[in-house]
């Protein structure tokens, strides 16, 4: 099992560190609102770049999804290298599949940075299930993004 889990963890480290910028970005699920066609989507290391400057305000931002709520599809981690932050959803008004991870996305929505309780990080690390990446013990700060819209690019 420690050998799968191996495995598992370097495939993932390679599907994240691909580099998706040159490449053009097709649509094919949307979930939620509107995802603005104007202005192009940046990077979530450029949207913590400048989060003190975009505090409140709805941005696009690009990355691929690579967890996702395994209990109902009510939040997903977007990466960006080494930098993720955790995706909910406007007034829990939408969720995503949850067979959504490894696929590149475009969510608008508003970039903050927050401290999970010791309780909220035990309780994603539970509807993560077996596939989080993501140590979570005690208290933690990420960063997080309440999505209004999120478009999906199918893995084809």
């Amino acid at each position: 099992m420690t050998k799968f889990k191996l495995i598992l963890l370097g495939l993932v480290i390679s599907f994240s560190s691909v580099n998706y910028a040159d490449k053009p970005f097709s649509a094919d699920q949307s979930f939620g609102g509107e995802v603005p066609v104007n202005g192009d989507p940046v990077t979530l290391k450029e949207a913590i770049g400048s989060i003190e400057e975009a505090e409140g305000e709805f941005i696009k931002i690009r990355g691929q999804i690579t967890e996702v709520c395994q209990a109902k599809g009510c939040w997903m981690i977007l990466v960006d290298g080494d930098t993720y932050a955790r995706i909910t959803f406007e007034d829990y008004g939408f969720f995503v599949p949850t067979e959504t991870s490894m696929q590149r996305t475009v969510i608008f929505g508003q970039l903050s940075q927050r401290t999970l309780s010791g309780q909220q990080a035990e309780h994603f690390a539970q509807d993560a299930g077996s596939q989080s990446k993501i140590k979570l013990e005690g208290e933690i700060r990420e960063y997080s993004i309440l999505a209004r819209g999120v478009q999906l690019e199918n893995r084809s």
